[in-house]
């Protein structure tokens, strides 16, 4: 990943705010038939918990 592009943890702490995100698990997963997997990300805010799936795409960018 080069200097110019946020880490996912980054994105997401800019997204929800920096009050939450140390609540915030990162984990990897691998599955059969994708190439590169995804990541999982688990925040458990005050109000509810919520999960995201991502994948980095060729560019190197993170979408969900």
């Amino acid at each position: 990943m080069s200097q110019d592009t946020p880490s996912l943890r980054e994105l997401i702490t800019k997204w929800l705010g920096p009050s939450d995100t140390p609540h915030l698990r990162i984990t990897r997963r691998r599955h059969p038939g994708l190439e590169h997997g995804c990541v999982l990300a688990e925040l458990h805010t005050s109000t509810r918990p919520l999960a995201l799936i991502f994948f980095r795409h060729q560019s190197g960018c993170w979408r969900r």
